[in-house]
């Protein structure tokens, strides 16, 4: 949970869509109390833990306005599931992360004796940028890693970084914590976001992530697409119902990518959809009876 202070300043101005232009200036600014940062730093260097529940129920519970959290009723009371949100992201004034927080805050309400959440992120950033200066990713990783090692998160190698193809073997021991992680405990939620990266509005997902759903279908782990935008001045999140069990499993990785992404897609209003703006709302049981008839 790193400075959202800072953070918006990291990343690289970019042109967003019409209708976030308009609706940045009456959007609040996201900050992550020094405090906590200081005592996340602390834990990193001292190789300790944090209670990442506690964490994002002191920080959702600062947020003014306090965010509208929906559809909490679709998550499962016990057992494994998988979190699947959009990468939202506003630049200058809320990081991705903060969907982050807010999602496990409702989730340690919802589920307070279940293990803490674990989240999947990339290992380095390629736009990271104090003020107008970019910080190197090689640099960043270290940091990363410190932040990961104080709340269990399980990183993946950036998709975007030019050495990817080398680090296969790292992505496959990453994707093995993940279904052991799942398979450990009998309670245990996992978190990531399909599209790895993105802004304001949804995109495609890179290659290989329709293949890791589908194995998670296979394994009849719940799939919970989720929502994550900004209305009225104000965070939303959005818990849809779970993906029907069976629906991706047999699935090429585009189309059971594209099946999450479409599932998230109705969760959020037509102007953060993206490039599921079109067909949102259909789904593969639907347009598999349209092929038939």
């Amino acid at each position: 949970m790193t400075n959202s202070a800072l953070t918006s300043r990291f990343i690289r101005p970019r042109e967003t869509s019409d209708a976030a232009r308009e609706a940045e200036p009456t959007l609040p600014t996201y900050r992550l109390p020094l405090r906590i940062l200081a005592c996340a730093a602390l834990a990193a260097i001292r190789r300790k833990q944090r209670n990442g529940w506690q964490d994002a129920l002191d920080l959702t519970a600062r947020m003014s306005p306090p965010p509208d959290v929906t559809g909490i009723e679709n998550i499962p009371r016990c057992g494994s599931c998988v979190i699947l949100p959009n990468h939202y992201e506003r630049p200058g004034g809320s990081w991705v992360g903060w969907g982050a927080i807010i999602i496990s805050g409702a989730l340690a309400r919802c589920r307070p004796d279940s293990p803490c959440i674990r989240w999947v992120m990339t290992n380095t950033w390629s736009d990271c940028y104090i003020g107008p200066f970019r910080v190197p990713p090689q640099y960043l990783g270290w940091a990363v890693r410190g932040f990961a090692s104080v709340y269990r998160l399980i990183l993946m190698p950036a998709y975007d970084m030019p050495y990817h193809d080398a680090e296969r073997f790292s992505g496959a021991l990453s994707l093995r914590e993940i279904f052991h992680s799942l398979a450990e405990s009998p309670d245990q939620m996992i978190a990531f976001h399909p599209e790895a990266g993105g802004y304001d509005t949804l995109i495609h997902p890179p290659l290989g992530i329709g293949r890791v759903l589908s194995a998670l279908d296979r394994r009849h782990i719940p799939c919970i697409p989720t929502g994550v935008f900004e209305r009225d001045g104000r965070f939303a999140v959005r818990f849809g119902e779970p993906l029907h069990c069976g629906l991706l499993a047999n699935l090429d990785d585009e189309q059971a990518a594209d099946e999450a992404m479409r599932a998230i897609a109705r969760l959020v209003p037509p102007d953060v959809r993206g490039v599921y703006a079109d067909g949102a709302c259909e789904t593969a049981r639907e347009r598999m009876v349209e092929i038939q008839t």
